[in-house]
């Protein structure tokens, strides 16, 4: 909850409400009010769909540091909401801190006529409200607008459940491996011999360039490779067309499907 009164993500507007300022946020619904005097104090109250209130209190004239925490008092309607920590917050050019609180502070608020803020014995600041009945009943349906798209949401959701996100992030079937898996095609000849010391490009030789190359190889029912593509590359684009080239050329094989394995490019002593 700290995070949306930094960033509130707005997804539609709402009218003002006895004087305060509505908005909406992807979980949450709030009010605003700013105060003339010392540094015009701007006050925030955010109430999340699980009824916790998070309180955010802003001043021009205020330094308190980003992220440290300070103990401190709340005395809303003469109730003492304390001994509890806030969080220092900074954006743009006033400073001031968010503190979270349960359901009761938020009834408590909804009958509001005062709120003062202390640190230890200072006072912090002295915040008349009035209107607060009217801003938090637009809250409230702020909050059931966000229920009933989450149901919505929901309900539509369970419509397609019974449909894969993605069919194809699952492993092969049984017998799409039989059919198609990897190495499902049988050489007939040795791998190794199908890239020599001879095949090795002339420009990566002089500049002393090695790697691995990683391919994979189609083969069709007469065991011809008919396509190859990198799956892994050497780092070298020479060396990687070149297994690519020559692979399919050379290879047989006495099955058909895939067949994947690497080439690795090593100097010749």
């Amino acid at each position: 909850m700290v995070a949306l009164v930094a960033s509130p993500a707005y997804s539609r507007d709402w009218p003002d409400a006895g004087g305060w300022s509505i908005a909406e946020s992807d979980d949450s619904c709030g009010m605003v009010s700013e105060y003339e005097g010392k540094g015009e104090t701007e006050l925030v109250v955010l109430v999340g769909l699980d009824g916790k209130v998070a309180l955010s209190i802003k001043n021009a004239d205020w330094s308190p540091v980003d992220g440290q925490k300070y103990q401190m008092d709340f005395l809303l309607n003469g109730t003492s909401y304390g001994g509890g920590a806030a969080i220092g917050v900074a954006e743009g050019y006033k400073k001031g801190f968010v503190a979270t609180f349960g359901e009761d502070f938020g009834r408590d608020f909804t009958a509001g006529s005062s709120l003062q803020i202390y640190r230890g014995e200072t006072l912090v600041d002295q915040l008349s409200l009035k209107g607060t009945a009217a801003g938090m009943a637009m809250v409230r349906r702020c909050l059931a607008a966000i229920r009933a798209d989450k149901s919505a949401a929901q309900r539509e959701k369970q419509r397609y459940a019974h449909i894969a996100d993605d069919p194809f992030a699952v492993k092969q079937t049984e017998m799409e491996k039989l059919q198609f898996g990897v190495n499902s095609a049988k050489p007939r000849s040795l791998p190794a011999a199908w890239v020599s010391d001879a095949d090795y490009p002339s420009a990566a030789q002089r500049e002393r360039r090695q790697g691995v190359t990683g391919y994979k190889l189609e083969v069709n029912a007469d065991g011809q490779a008919t396509s190859c593509i990198v799956t892994s590359s050497s780092g070298h684009p020479d060396l990687d067309e070149a297994a690519c080239r020559l692979i399919p050329r050379r290879a047989r094989f006495s099955t058909g499907g895939l067949y994947e394995s690497k080439v690795t490019w090593r100097l010749p002593e």
